[in-house]
């Protein structure tokens, strides 16, 4: 069925996993998350559920943070997704 997909991506929108939204190489808004485990200039540790969201960057700094949703601005190099093994 066509709507099997869209429900299965509108379920993954609302289990508290956490959504990563990259704006050009300049932003990143990291929603659901759980605390900052490391912030520098040129990285930024994140921990969320079951994971860890690592930004890579220059000039790397918080323009927002709220209990589940921060904003870091900079020079963006690289974001990564590991999961807890």
């Amino acid at each position: 069925m066509a709507h099997d997909g869209l429900g299965g991506l509108l379920d993954d929108l609302h289990t508290g996993r956490p959504r990563v939204e990259i704006v050009g190489n300049n932003r990143v808004v990291v929603e659901n998350h759980h605390g900052i485990q490391e912030y520098e200039s040129g990285l930024l540790r994140i921990k969320c559920s079951g994971c860890e969201v690592r930004i890579v960057g220059d000039g790397l700094a918080l323009t927002a943070l709220s209990l589940d949703e921060l904003a870091v601005t900079g020079t963006i190099a690289s974001v990564e997704y590991t999961t807890a093994v």
